[in-house]
């Protein structure tokens, strides 16, 4: 009878202890002085849409003019109009802390808000694999967006999966831009985010065997679906 208190005693302290392979990886300290990406996904009423684009260009403007801002631009959804991605990067940490007061920016806020159909969901990251910032091409182009959320204990597959694809996908004839963020609070979560000519050069893109490969690679990997959605430019 001692003997079986014991085990279940025992049995109870492991069972407590953290198992390996399922704590999510550490956080980095982040670099006060590196670049700062920002992603906002802003959903709003579709029978506010127009409204909310006067609003989301003055917000536009409030981030290119603030000084620090290395590019802002807004796209809008494809298939659903009433969703919109801000992405912007900021010179540093200090320069995104402060356009948090940019009067005119935090005016635009508050006129979107009641226009909201979801809640505002920004994910501040760093850059993982990304070229120097640049303005997009000119031309009716498409924006990929894409969120990919894996499992704590890959994250650092993850990193080396998806460098990878970025480097060979650059390479691809008429990609404008691929970069690869990984979020800052919550390292195994990246965005990734593309631009090509045209939504045929893009899906011709996706469909080709390295990008089914990459994905098929990744898919154990993940915690998520891989949530990819298409843009546009706002005019």
């Amino acid at each position: 009878m001692k003997h079986l208190f014991l085990l279940i005693v025992s049995g109870v302290m492991m069972a407590s202890l953290p198992q390996a392979g399922a704590q999510a990886p550490a956080t980095e300290t982040p670099n006060p002085d590196a670049p700062i990406y920002v992603v906002r996904y802003i959903d709003v009423l579709p029978s506010m849409k127009k409204a909310a684009n006067t609003a989301l260009k003055q917000l536009r403007e409030a981030c290119r003019t603030d000084p620090g801002n290395l590019r802002c631009e807004i796209v809008e959804r494809l298939e659903q109009p009433n969703q919109f991605v801000v992405l912007e990067i900021w010179k540093d940490q200090k320069a995104f802390d402060s356009h948090g007061t940019n009067v005119t920016a935090m005016a635009a806020h508050d006129k979107i808000k009641p226009m909201l159909e979801s809640p505002y969901d920004v994910r501040i990251h760093r850059g993982l694999s990304v070229a120097p910032p640049q303005l997009p091409p000119s031309g009716r182009i498409t924006y990929a967006v894409t969120h990919v959320d894996v499992i704590p204990p890959r994250a650092a597959d993850a990193v080396t999966l998806l460098t990878k694809m970025a480097q060979m996908s650059r390479n691809d004839p008429g990609n404008g831009r691929l970069e690869v963020l990984q979020q800052l609070n919550r390292p195994n979560h990246f965005s990734v985010v593309e631009i090509w000519p045209n939504r045929k050069i893009f899906e011709n893109h996706a469909a080709s065997p390295p990008i089914i490969a990459f994905r098929n690679e990744l898919q154990p990997m993940t915690g998520a679906l891989y949530d990819q959605r298409l843009y546009k430019v706002l005019d």
